[in-house]
This record gives C-alpha cells, sequence and structure tokens, in this order.
C-alpha cells in the first residue's frame, strides 16, 4: 500500500471514531435524559401522596381518631417535604409507613366515609408511586450498568456524569447493589 491509501485509511479509522464516540455520548445523554424525566415523574406522585397523606391527617383530626398518632403523622410528612435526593426521600417515606401502620392499628374496625375515603386516596397515590419508583430505579440501574462499560466510562469521566442514585428504602441497598451490579 502506498502513502495515500495509509492516508485514506487513517482518515476513515478517525472519522468512524469520532462518529462512534458521538453516538456512543448521545446514547449517554439520552440515558440521563430518560432518568431525569423518571425522577420528575417520581417527585410528582411523591407530591401527590403528601397531598394524600395531609388529607388523611385532617380527616382523623376532624373525626377525632388516633390522637396521639397525628402529632406523629405530621412530623414525617415535614420530615418527606423537606426531603432532597433519592436517600433522603426514600428514608422519609419509609418512616411515613411506620407511622402510618400504627395509625391503622389504632382505627376503629368501622370507619367514617371520610376515613376510607382519605385511604382509597393514599393507596392510590401510594400505588403510583411505586410504579415511578420502579420505572426510575430501573432507569438509574441501566444507566449504572451502561457507565460501567468502557467506551462510556470514559466518556461519563471525561464529562463529569455520575449515574444518579436510586431511590431505594434502607436496607434494600444491599441486596439491590449485590442483585443488579454483581458486588458483593
Amino acid at each position: 500500500m502506498n502513502a495515500t491509501s495509509w492516508l485514506i485509511f487513517a482518515l476513515l479509522a478517525a472519522v468512524t471514531l469520532i462518529v462512534l464516540w458521538q453516538r456512543r455520548t448521545q446514547r449517554l445523554a439520552r440515558g440521563l435524559a430518560r432518568v431525569d424525566a423518571a425522577w420528575q415523574d417520581l417527585e410528582k406522585t411523591l407530591a401527590e401522596r403528601i397531598a394524600a397523606l395531609e388529607e388523611m391527617h385532617a380527616a382523623l383530626e376532624r373525626a377525632g381518631y388516633v390522637p396521639e398518632g397525628r402529632p406523629r403523622l405530621r412530623q414525617v410528612v415535614t420530615a418527606l417535604k423537606e426531603a432532597r435526593g433519592p436517600r433522603a426521600q426514600a428514608e422519609a417515606d419509609l418512616a411515613v409507613e411506620s407511622v402510618l401502620h400504627d395509625i391503622y392499628r389504632g382505627l376503629p374496625r368501622e370507619r367514617i366515609e371520610a376515613i376510607r375515603s382519605a385511604q382509597n386516596r393514599l393507596a392510590q397515590a401510594d400505588e403510583e408511586r411505586d410504579i415511578a419508583r420502579t420505572r426510575y430505579n430501573d432507569l438509574s440501574l441501566s444507566l449504572a450498568l451502561l457507565v460501567r462499560r468502557f467506551v462510556y466510562r470514559s466518556i461519563a469521566r471525561h464529562r463529569r456524569i455520575v449515574p444518579p442514585e436510586p431511590f431505594l428504602l434502607p436496607g434494600e441497598e444491599t441486596d439491590y447493589v449485590r442483585r443488579h451490579l454483581g458486588h458483593p
């Protein structure tokens, strides 16, 4: 091969590498955008859950049910509102679950319509939150696994992209990492 052929070959190889780098960069950016959109959806469902919790608190107060649990419910709902980031929100969410469990045990078997309605709204908000949480965790996991691959790891390091943290309840982290990321 003469020098011109080598030059053309080198030019084609360089162009191919640049195109592949760009495509990988775009794939990583799209993945990050999907994770961000899923996080926005999760935050929206958490806001709906907070509204349902506040409705539950108001219904309990009007009915006079569980007077010892209402201040704790107000406190954990405030903590949930103030929590920022996946880990803090998951911990606050777990605290809400604990307080709700205690409140449900203190409710009479025959409940007034306002309490049943508040419980139904809260159950629907919980279901929507679980769906959004699963979607966000799946997308954040996919992005974390993508960033572990050689070319994507280089792109992420170059662009200072850090995969977002999943929305895991305390105690789920170890199992989640072991199952999905292959760490002991």
